[in-house]
């Protein structure tokens, strides 16, 4: 399974009320299986972080993603990693999710290998699946833990509320899009900064798809990073993207019930 974030799960917007976390190499990503027909589309993002160090210096890092949803449910996310020297190639990584198949596969460019994961039948989503090579889903909520707690919670410390801010609406890529901002200030000598540090996240959302279109997140400590939409589609996608490239080497799995941790 590839190294896909929590983001993702934000990214495309909830179709279900089941919930099937997958587990692997240590991350942890999203499927939300679809129940009733969506807006259909195809996003595409690009993403760009720029660091200034002390003495004047940026360090500037790009990469592009793919965002597709159909109507049946049928989602797919892809990323490329753009390179910051000539001498090292663009690694594009994808996830495709199928909840009418019930498949789940993953590729990259970089091994050019697919891997595509059976998956329980829908009327079996339950309890916890794996794969013979480690992957594993968890169906359902996950259960929480009691944790008896006796006088070791340290006293918590009085910060700053943050300040929201209602940016209003305006029209991205053809769709109407609302706005907020989130300022949080960090005063000085907190950290050990001698001054403020104000660090802002302003993000925008269509209102009528529950996609995310912008998000520019200013922190003086990490830089600059935003991700803005460059092209969107409202039809359904290629059916072509939900499949591994020709070329690559295919590994089939099938997931099967196993004991929950």
């Amino acid at each position: 399974m590839l190294r896909f974030h929590v983001r993702l799960c934000l990214m495309v917007p909830a179709v279900g009320l089941a919930l099937v976390a997958v587990y692997a190499a240590g991350q942890t990503s999203m499927v939300l299986p679809q129940q009733k027909p969506r807006q259909p589309y195809t996003a595409e993002f690009k993403t760009t972080t720029v660091r200034t160090l002390a003495n004047g210096t940026t360090i500037t890092r790009e990469s592009t993603e793919i965002h597709a949803l159909d109507r049946d449910g049928r989602s797919f996310v892809s990323t490329k990693e753009l390179p910051t020297s000539a001498d090292r190639p663009a690694v594009t990584r994808a996830n495709a999710h199928d909840p009418v198949e019930g498949i789940d596969s993953n590729w990259d460019s970089g091994r050019s290998k697919a891997t595509i994961v059976k998956l329980p039948p829908a009327d079996q989503h339950q309890g916890c699946w794996a794969t013979d090579s480690g992957r594993r889903w968890q169906f359902g909520s996950v259960p929480q833990r009691a944790t008896a707690l006796k006088n070791i919670a340290p006293a918590p410390v009085a910060r700053p509320k943050p300040v929201n801010e209602d940016l209003g609406t305006t029209t991205i890529e053809g769709v109407e899009a609302h706005g907020t901002r989130i300022t949080w200030t960090t005063p000085a000598g907190e950290i050990g900064n001698d001054a403020p540090l104000v660090r802002t996240e302003e993000t925008w959302w269509a209102t009528g798809i529950g996609l995310q279109l912008r998000e520019v997140n200013d922190d003086p400590q990490t830089g600059k990073r935003t991700r803005e939409i460059v092209s969107l589609s409202l039809t359904d996608p290629d059916p072509a993207l939900f499949q591994p490239p020709e070329g690559y080497e295919v590994v089939t799995e099938t997931a099967h019930p196993v004991a929950c941790e």
